[in-house]
């Protein structure tokens, strides 16, 4: 004797199939929020890395006097720069967002007394 299908199975198996759906779409839907939220803020701090390098470019061409002048912490256009004299010839310069920001660029510039270092 044969078994009959137990009735009912079909719409059960539909069911479940239905809630599976639901859950992987709202899991789907929640990454794509959080993706859209990081994209937004990589496109940010893009344009801040970006401006934040004109003014460093700014700072790269001064010469050594101009920089021991600019030493300490001062906000420049928006942005915290703090200018730090390592050693005789070099000088650390960092660029925030603010006083306790993010750090978006850093560097070390070599500047040598010019007049020590001349020929004679």
């Amino acid at each position: 004797m044969r078994a009959r299908p137990r009735r009912g199975s079909a719409f059960i198996e539909v069911l479940i199939g239905l809630v599976l759906l639901a859950v992987s779409g709202t899991a789907l839907i929640t990454l794509m929020g959080q993706t859209a939220r990081t994209l937004e803020q990589l496109r940010l701090t893009e344009t801040q890395t970006r401006a934040a390098g004109l003014e460093l470019g700014a700072f790269a061409i001064l010469n050594r006097a101009e920089l021991a002048q600019r030493v300490g912490a001062t906000r420049v256009h928006g942005w915290s720069i703090r200018v730090s004299r390592t050693s005789d010839a070099l000088f650390d310069v960092v660029i925030a967002t603010s006083d306790t920001g993010m750090v978006l660029l850093r560097t070390t510039l070599y500047r040598p007394d010019t007049a020590t270092n001349a020929n004679p």
